[in-house]
């Protein structure tokens, strides 16, 4: 799943009260996500690719880092 779709049931779900259990495995999934990106952007450098989809997947990646520190600062009540 990607990173902007996880960011996105992840608003939902802190509107509609996230569990510890959920943050969790959102945060996982944004770890699996993040690791594939970083794999496909050293690929993509390797072959001098297009610099316009190498920016398009820093951005993903950049995104993905943003929303794995907002689920390291959730607070427990």
């Amino acid at each position: 799943m990607s990173c902007s779709s996880i960011k996105r049931r992840f608003e939902e779900e802190i509107k509609e009260g996230l569990t510890f259990e959920r943050a969790m495995e959102m945060y996982r999934e944004v770890e699996g996500s993040l690791a594939a990106h970083r794999l496909e952007l050293e690929e993509l450098q390797q072959i001098n690719a297009d610099p316009s989809r190498i920016r398009h997947l820093q951005e993903h990646i950049r995104d993905g880092e943003k929303l794995l520190q907002e689920i390291r600062s959730l607070h427990l009540h």
